[in-house]
């Protein structure tokens, strides 16, 4: 039987001497495994198909629960990751955190196709806004949203200094303070990668390695997994 799929590379491992193992996040069935026949040889033509963040059309041989890889038609390699030592592990976390939260044969179209997005963002600006606003929707899909607009105690708007609260998810004003400080340029940039209104002057450099150790910090927390290449990101900014 074979099956084909529009799927995302996003992890790889080793096996044998020639062959590779590609874990794909596919638009028609969710999480699956493929093996990929000999395309670590030097001349190997689906060599292409068996590379992380490859974005291809997968023609898949199915045995049981068994796929192996029979042909693949490129749609983007996005090949500008593979240029940048910053948007490489930027695309790593996110590859990362779908590994980590989808399950085998859950079909999720919507995270699919963020997913594709921020790699393209990724390729051609900042990528860690663009990992930082498919964190954010990775969160709320799992049923962990944040909600960055109201105090979770009182209600009040937030601004200024706010504080987080790591077990309950949500952030609370000055007034209430439950849980860590958060800086005003970690919440605007927030603000920014969530689509919400924010103030452009109190951006910063710092506010992004902020933000995402926040998100991921959350995100260990509430799914007890580690994705290393998160930690070497934020390592790099």
């Amino acid at each position: 039987m074979e099956v084909k799929v529009d799927a995302l590379v996003v992890r790889t491992a080793d096996y044998g001497e020639a062959d590779r193992m590609l874990t794909l996040f596919t638009l028609q069935n969710g999480k699956l495994s493929a093996a990929a026949k000999g395309v670590r040889k030097a001349k190997a033509r689906l060599n292409f198909a068996a590379q992380p963040f490859c974005f291809a059309e997968y023609v898949l041989a199915q045995k049981g629960e068994r796929y192996t890889v029979i042909s693949a038609t490129l749609t983007d390699g996005f090949y500008g990751l593979r240029q940048d030592i910053g948007k490489f592990y930027a695309a790593a976390t996110l590859a990362g955190l779908c590994d980590a939260v989808l399950q085998e044969g859950i079909v999720n179209e919507e995270l699919f196709l963020r997913a594709v997005a921020a790699l393209g963002q990724m390729c051609e600006g900042d990528e860690a806004e663009a990992l930082l606003s498919f964190f954010l929707k990775l969160l709320e899909l799992s049923g962990y949203m944040l909600d960055l607009s109201a105090c979770a105690d009182c209600g009040a708007v937030l601004e200024g200094k706010t504080f987080f609260d790591m077990a309950g998810g949500c952030f609370t004003c000055a007034d209430c303070a439950r849980g860590a400080g958060v800086s005003e340029s970690t919440l605007n940039l927030l603000k920014k990668c969530a689509g919400e209104e924010y103030d452009p002057a109190l951006l910063s450099q710092e506010g992004k390695k902020r933000a995402l150790k926040l998100l991921y910090a959350y995100f260990c927390r509430k799914t007890e997994t580690q994705v290393r290449a998160a930690e070497e990101y934020i390592a790099l900014l």
